[in-house]
């Protein structure tokens, strides 16, 4: 007896539609090539990036790093980390970078050393850190000045918070609009573009003092810049605020 016709048009459908393990590989392929985009296009600027921070720690020190990505930076610098005895604990909010950060910790033996974590800088609470870092996330975060006054009453007393990232010497209109736009393209989010006023402002409103803010490389129009600061001490507050 032939099947009505609804019952076979279903069929058809359901035939036609992929399966959750097509799905599920198609994702998971995707996920993969995000990863490695991201290492071939950052990881050697980066590296050096982690390194500047990483000679600046103390032996023993432990790291909040805000946006570890794929972990392929900290790996570059496997050795160093390994000699300082440095715990990080790494935060990211993308589930295909941090796949591939666990691989890759695990092949270079960083794994009592580097912990990863999918989850918010907003919503971690942990420490006392010795010391935070911002890997060129910062100029990603919707609320910056929110992230570095969380961020800032998990540090340990005395502790520093260090910024790495790509600085604009002139404004641009067009730079502005395009920057954010890259994602498309190369499934990269690099964020705003970001001036020297503008950084010190954020830094001054959150509360931060400034300790050094060394150029890494500089082209006509960008350098890349660390920066090195720590929340002002009450006694500095008090000072400010009265105008001293």
């Amino acid at each position: 007896m032939p099947k009505p016709l609804l019952a076979t048009k279903q069929t058809q459908a359901s035939n036609a539609m992929p399966s959750e393990n097509a799905i599920s590989k198609r994702q998971n392929t995707k996920g993969v090539v995000r990863a490695w985009l991201y290492d071939r296009i950052l990881t050697g600027l980066t590296s050096g990036w982690y390194r500047e921070v990483l000679t600046r720690l103390p032996a023993g020190a432990s790291l909040l790093d805000v946006g570890i990505g794929t972990g392929s930076a900290i790996a570059h610098n496997a050795r160093l980390i390994r000699a300082k005895n440095i715990h990080i604990l790494g935060l990211d909010i993308d589930r295909d970078y941090l796949s591939r950060c666990e691989k890759v910790l695990s092949r270079n033996d960083l794994l009592n050393h580097v912990t990863p974590c999918l989850t918010s800088v907003y919503d971690h609470c942990g420490g006392p850190y010795d010391a935070v870092y911002f890997s060129a996330s910062f100029m990603l975060l919707p609320d910056p000045v929110g992230a570095i006054k969380h961020v800032s009453s998990q540090l340990a007393p005395g502790g520093w918070i260090f910024f790495t990232q790509t600085f604009h010497h002139e404004k641009s209109l067009l730079i502005e609009k395009v920057k954010p736009m890259l994602h498309y393209f190369t499934t990269i989010h690099f964020g705003r573009v970001t001036y020297e006023d503008d950084f010190r402002e954020i830094l001054s409103e959150s509360g931060l003092e400034l300790l050094e803010f060394f150029t890494m490389a500089s082209t006509r129009h960008t350098s890349y810049r660390l920066a090195v600061a720590r929340p002002y001490t009450g006694a500095e507050s008090k000072a400010m605020a009265a105008g001293a």
